[in-house]
């Protein structure tokens, strides 16, 4: 069995954790590959490099080192290539993790294929101006729609099978999935929905009105997004937390699911309410 491993060495700890992960998995016989990038930092460890291009391409289950975000970035990847992703916990939630750092007695199961399989919905967002598909991104958590630099409230039109659906004035509005629920649309006020659901999420940032509240949309069901702001301030995009996409006066933003699927590896009994309870709940209490 091949596995890579993609450790986030800027959290604290990722390193030693994973030179642990690398000791059980060689004493599990499989062959691990890192990223050619930390060939020296790992060269002691009984690893093999390449590109991350090619070691997610080649290996049977990809392991993320680090946090949400790690696990995220990984997930996304490795869903082009239709690849399993377990995550090992080394942040703060850890609320897509399938193991925290204590319990790598577990990966025995992963190399037997004592596990299941946790499908994640994702989405795709188009950038679309005057009729054309300028840009398409797939996202595992959120497209959110937001004010560009200045602190004003921008215009915001949501429209759906061709009928109007909201029309909103707010610093911006977060397209989610059902995993993004527990992210920053559960942060701007939107409600927690098991990943089990087929959905879309559509939750307003700071409304300048007392009823704009989330909606919740079926599966099948294509969003066009509509953000209307002054020439000085721009609206943007963002895919996942990832880099702005400015969106002039002529685009729209289509949202819908995307036939893409992310696959991560459950080792633990836990249902999600069970998770949400320890990682949020009782964490913050």
């Amino acid at each position: 069995m091949i596995i890579s491993v993609f450790p986030n060495l800027q959290n604290k700890g990722v390193e030693e954790l994973s030179r642990n992960v690398f000791s059980v998995l060689s004493e599990l016989n499989t062959k691990v590959y890192v990223s050619e990038s930390l060939s020296s930092v790992f060269q002691s460890c009984n690893v093999f490099c390449d590109s991350e291009d090619k070691i997610i391409e080649l290996c049977d289950i990809a392991i993320a080192v680090g946090g949400d975000g790690t696990t995220l970035s990984v997930a996304k990847k490795a869903a082009k290539y239709g690849k399993l992703v377990l995550g090992i916990n080394a942040g703060r939630l850890g609320f897509m993790s399938g193991l925290e750092q204590d319990e790598l007695e577990l990966l025995k199961n992963v190399v037997t294929g004592n596990y299941e399989i946790d499908e994640r919905l994702m989405l795709e967002a188009e950038i679309v101006k005057n009729g054309v598909t300028v840009s398409s991104h797939k996202c595992l958590n959120d497209a959110v729609i937001s004010r560009g630099n200045f602190a004003r409230l921008i215009d915001i039109n949501i429209t759906c099978g061709g009928r109007n659906v909201s029309n909103m004035r707010a610093d911006g509005v977060i397209i989610s999935t059902p995993t993004g629920s527990t992210a920053y649309s559960m942060a701007a006020g939107g409600p927690v929905v098991s990943p089990q659901a087929e959905c879309i999420l559509a939750t307003p940032i700071c409304p300048h009105s007392l009823m704009d509240r989330s909606i919740i949309f079926s599966a099948d069901k294509e969003l066009v997004i509509k953000a209307h702001n002054d020439k000085m301030n721009m609206p943007v995009l963002t895919v996942d937390g990832e880099d702005a996409i400015e969106l002039d006066f002529d685009s729209v933003v289509r949202v819908k699911v995307s036939e893409t699927k992310t696959r991560l590896i459950k080792l633990k009994p836990e249902n999600f309410y069970e998770i949400l309870n320890k990682k949020i709940i009782e964490r913050r209490a």
